[in-house]
């Protein structure tokens, strides 16, 4: 199964259009906007924050029908000081999906203003016209539960973000039409700052030809190919990737050092592309995920509990 890269760039004209964006920051775009997550849903257990969006990716599947549309969202608490925990305190992702028959969009033919195009089979989507998007945080983009008590127009998922907004620029702009046009600008710049910058995510399959070398087939000289000097199996571990230092036609003499081999590994795969930011595949022939580092892998039970519907054990 292919690996899909992503990549980060700037917002482009069209972004606005997409009914089904993969992007950076931001508020979520929500596949079905009539029913956005709440608070209680993704709120740091550690500092009782609201989270925010650090990225959503569309991910749709043929199988099952139920995932025809697939959206998943990632939230992190942006108190630097939570992550000293359990990322499972601080961080949530959920999956949203729907069948392609459903309420909340459209399909047409062709593509057309306002709607998402799929290359592949040129049918676009459109919001159905009687979907009545639910109130959301003018902060975060979640739930927005709590409206301003003295115009009743801008909703928050907190008093926490209600307070943020208040001192940003709602305050001046509260029922007054003059200063809303005055200071719209500088009031969206301060909401801005208080989620990640927004960016779209771009995808292209990784180059396979480049696979091989990530087994381990390699052309040493070396009687002992793929063993380090105390018999361990490296696993496709060259040399120079033990250095601590970028590689370059220059050997230095004992440059070896003991250092994670998880993280080796992800670097040798990573920097034929560099610049990507999402690694995404959906395989049961993926053995296990490629892990940044040996410390912190997720634990099958404390991390990855069972299904909550069907008790199975979930797997990569």
């Amino acid at each position: 199964m292919p690996v899909t890269l992503g990549y980060a760039e700037p917002l482009d004209d069209d972004f606005d259009r997409e009914c089904f964006p993969s992007k950076i920051g931001g508020k979520p775009q929500w596949l079905d906007p009539t029913r956005p997550l709440s608070l209680d849903q993704v709120q740091c257990d550690e500092c009782a924050s609201p989270m925010v969006l650090l990225m959503q990716l569309y991910a749709p599947e043929d199988e099952p029908v139920e995932a025809f549309h697939r959206m998943l969202y990632v939230f992190i608490c942006r108190n630097g000081g939570c992550h000293k925990a359990s990322a499972r305190r601080c961080m949530r992702v959920v999956r949203s999906q729907l069948p392609e028959d459903n309420t909340i969009y459209t399909a047409q033919e062709s593509e057309a203003a306002g709607s998402y195009s799929d290359d592949e089979d040129d049918i676009s989507w459109s919001l159905a016209e009687q979907v009545k998007p639910a109130a959301v945080c003018a902060v975060c983009g979640l739930t927005g539960s709590k409206a301003c008590s003295k115009c009743h127009k801008q909703f928050y998922c907190s008093r926490a973000h209600q307070v943020a907004d208040w001192e940003a620029g709602h305050r001046a702009q509260c029922g007054n039409t003059h200063t809303q046009a005055k200071n719209s600008a500088v009031h969206t710049r301060k909401l801005q700052r208080m989620v990640y910058p927004e960016l779209v995510i771009v995808s292209e399959e990784e180059d396979a030809r480049q696979l091989e070398t990530d087994n381990g087939d390699y052309d040493d000289d070396d009687d002992d190919e793929g063993s380090d000097d105390d018999g361990e199996d490296n696993e496709g571990i060259k040399p120079e990737d033990m250095a601590l230092v970028p590689v370059t036609e220059e050997k230095v003499e004992d440059s070896e050092v003991d250092v994670d081999r998880a993280f080796l590994l992800f670097q040798r795969r990573i920097q034929k592309s560099p610049d990507q930011v999402i690694r995404y595949t959906r395989s049961s022939d993926s053995s296990e995920p490629l892990f940044v580092s040996d410390l912190g892998k997720p634990e099958a039970q404390a991390d990855v509990p069972d299904c909550e519907l069907c008790g199975t054990a979930r797997e990569f």
